[in-house]
């Protein structure tokens, strides 16, 4: 999947951009706080119906407006147009279309755009709570499964009423105790079964992609998935201890609680890695994620993301990356970074078509427009620029 036309409207500190990319490599370059990530997120939302960083909505929205809105302009492996837009208006909900069809559920479009998006903030993966790698695999299997989305959605607010009834201080409806438990493990047995095989498949690929940035004969890494699905049917368990988890306060079992074990050399990750050993994890990580994707189905490259992943690597690693990035695992990619340099050697390393923008306040400026077989025409002043207002 390409993104040939990117168009935001008040989109956080942006103002106003009208972009014609790339198909293979487009970086921007520009100091930090001037809206260079914000570009790559308005893009990740046309792909998840949602910010990457932005708790709600209506943070999206350009401080000064009362409305967003972003429009991408598609071209699939079959050379077939796709056009989705969202909008969202100050206190209404926001509207997703897909060429002029308005989405009726969101969890429709999950998946239709696959990307992959590798920040800095996915150090957490390796250095954070469990919360942060189930959502790894959930941002993997809503992009492959529609039945496992659906499944999570459903579990997810059958998980949040029974919570609720679990505070209440007075006896519940044991009724509706009875329904819920019921649905969550119903929906708790298909996530778990796809969380099994996901994890499978992926620790060969993982493997694979880790050993490309370090030693593969020191270091031998591994993922388990550590799950509730081993001590049974969920339902029994709810049932057995509801009265304990009245006093508690939440539900102790279920596909909430999973978390996935990172291992080096048998040990855990984020207690035994050096600080080099844990990017190096993550990004490998990231980069497996994109190849899984890209493996599920036909004509599915999804869109890679590069957000300043290069600031505090060491050269090695940044060389690794580079080369590798520069190949043809990779379709569509976009690279943001302050220092001009390390943009500069990705560019010299491929052969094929980039484009080169400048992010500055907002503005975006086109300074390099290459085209590996000459038939890329020159962006006009429509196409090469946008004007906004301060950084956020």
């Amino acid at each position: 999947m390409i993104l040939e036309h990117l168009s935001l409207l008040n989109y956080k500190n942006i103002e106003q951009a009208q972009l014609t990319l790339s198909p293979n490599v487009n970086c921007l370059i520009g100091a930090n706080g001037q809206g260079k990530t914000n570009v790559l997120d308005a893009i990740y939302f046309l792909s998840f119906g949602k910010s990457a960083t932005a708790l709600t909505d209506g943070a999206c929205i350009r401080h000064e407006a009362e409305f967003m809105m972003l429009q991408g302009k598609y071209r699939t492996a079959l050379n077939e147009e796709e056009e989705i837009s969202c909008g969202i208006k100050r206190g209404q909900r926001k509207r997703m279309r897909r060429n002029d069809k308005e989405y009726k559920r969101l969890s429709e479009h999950v998946g239709v755009i696959p990307l992959v998006m590798l920040s800095p903030a996915d150090e957490q993966l390796v250095s954070g709570g469990s919360e942060e790698r189930r959502r790894f695999m959930d941002t993997v299997l809503s992009q492959v499964s529609p039945c496992y989305l659906e499944a999570l959605i459903r579990y997810n607010k059958s998980l949040q009423q029974r919570n609720a009834m679990l505070k209440q201080e007075d006896e519940p409806d044991a009724q509706l105790f009875e329904v819920l438990e019921e649905m969550m493990s119903i929906d708790a047995d298909v996530i778990y079964k796809e969380r099994q095989q996901f994890v499978a498949d992926f620790i060969p690929i993982f493997q694979k992609m880790y050993a490309r940035f370090c030693n593969a004969a020191v270091e031998e890494v591994s993922i388990i998935y550590d799950t509730h699905a081993t001590r049974g049917e969920l339902l029994p368990m709810l049932v057995r201890d509801r009265v304990k988890e009245r006093i508690v306060g939440h539900t102790l079992h279920g596909p909430h609680k999973d978390n996935l074990e990172l291992l080096m050399n048998g040990h855990n990750v984020r207690r035994e890695a050096s600080q080099g050993q844990t990017k190096t994890f993550f990004i490998a990580m990231k980069l497996a994620q994109f190849l899984y994707l890209k493996s599920v189905g036909e004509h599915r490259t999804p869109i890679l993301l590069l957000d300043d992943i290069f600031d505090k690597l060491d050269a090695g690693r940044v060389a690794c990356i580079v080369d590798y990035v520069s190949g043809d695992d990779f379709e569509q990619i976009f690279i943001t970074d302050t220092n001009r340099e390390h943009l500069d050697s990705i560019l010299a390393a491929t052969h094929r078509d980039y484009r080169l923008f400048e992010v500055k306040r907002g503005e975006v400026a086109l300074l390099e427009n290459h085209s590996a077989n000459s038939s890329l025409a020159t962006l006009d002043d429509s196409e090469s620029y946008v004007s906004t207002s301060q950084a956020n």
